[in-house]
């Protein structure tokens, strides 16, 4: 029997269809059958000792055990505790069975330093500062920082250890143009150049002390008090500021149990009862507040605690852990390696 060509062709597909398949399922076969590696986004466990360059241990997975960086990871002579780790710089989504959720990210020349490892295996990492805890925090050291709540750079002038603190001093650029905060260097700012956004400006400054101007850049809807929301406008010449609120006569608010309603507008004033429990009382608060647009400024800041700097100091590569600025050698035993 003869067969067409036609026939001939798909006969020869079909066939080649069903040996790709099963060449693929092979190899799916095959990997399977492979050790697992340690890639990123895994979860592993891992014996460990850590130590300096002059062979000094500052940690191991030995439990009350005297040690050496020579001595062999041996369950059957030694308590030994796994180590836990997540290989990837943030937080995971998911965990495996068995894990709780928590912050499993260890210092990046560690987690970095196993992928490629397999179960069982053994290796020995040296990972240098920058890879580690970074540098130490020292005077001399410029980095950025939020912690005014808007991002400047800081100048550490002092660093107290006993309290973990630092002194900093402020380092302005001309031209620089930012959101005053309502604080600055732990004092309160009386008047509120925070309600014009982006609005201040440096325009001079010496050792100890900026001038900053601020031109509003916006003139309506604006809001002095958070609870009349949009209803301050403002107005300005070359010397002041002067912010107007106008809130609608009957508006309320709650404020921890108390009520707040305005009950009168006049051209100078804006007249408030004010009720808890039973009892209710008047204020009178000012309808136009004006203030100067050039003021004066201290670029020195004391006694900043450390935790409020921290993650702002790491992101610029130094720590106030006692490991900062030394390099660090770890030898490791992999142990498991799990899938999510």
């Amino acid at each position: 029997m003869r067969l067409e060509r036609p026939v001939i062709l798909a006969i020869i597909a079909l066939v080649a269809v069903a040996a790709a398949a099963s060449g693929y399922y092979g190899y799916e076969m095959w990997k399977e059958k492979q050790p697992l590696q340690v890639g990123k986004g895994a979860f592993a466990e891992l014996y460990y000792i850590g130590y300096l360059e002059n062979g000094s241990i500052f940690d191991s997975s030995f439990v009350d055990a005297n040690i050496t960086i020579d001595t062999p990871f041996n369950a059957s002579n030694y308590t030994l505790s796994s180590f836990r780790l997540y290989v990837e710089d943030d937080s995971p989504s998911e965990y495996p069975d068995g894990w709780n959720a928590g912050n499993y990210n260890v210092i990046e020349g560690l987690w970095k330093g196993i992928i490629g490892m397999k179960e069982s295996d053994e290796k020995t990492l040296t990972i240098p500062p920058e890879k580690a805890y970074g540098m130490p925090v020292e005077t001399g050291i410029t980095f950025l920082s939020d912690f005014t709540d808007i991002e400047q750079k800081f100048f550490i002038t002092a660093v107290n250890l006993t309290d973990v603190t630092l002194d900093l001093k402020w380092i302005p650029e001309l031209g620089e143009k930012f959101t005053m905060p309502m604080y600055w260097s732990g004092g309160y700012l009386s008047n509120p150049y925070w309600v014009l956004e982006n609005a201040t400006e440096v325009i001079s400054f010496n050792e100890t002390n900026a001038t900053i101007k601020t031109t509003p850049n916006k003139l309506d809807s604006l809001t002095l008090y958070p609870f009349w929301e949009g209803y301050t406008t403002a107005s300005f010449n070359d010397t002041t500021i002067s912010l107007i609120t106008t809130p609608e006569i009957g508006s309320d608010f709650s404020y921890y149990g108390y009520t707040y309603i305005v009950e009168n507008v006049t051209d100078d004033k804006i007249n408030i009862s004010i009720t808890y429990e039973n009892e209710t009382y008047y204020q009178e608060v000012n309808k136009t507040l004006t203030f100067d647009r050039t003021f004066n400024i201290t670029r020195m800041f004391d006694k900043i605690p450390g935790d409020y700097l921290q993650e702002d100091l790491n992101n610029g590569g130094y720590s106030f852990n006692e490991l900062a600025g030394k390099t660090l050698y770890y030898k490791i035993k992999l142990n498991h390696i799990y899938k999510v």
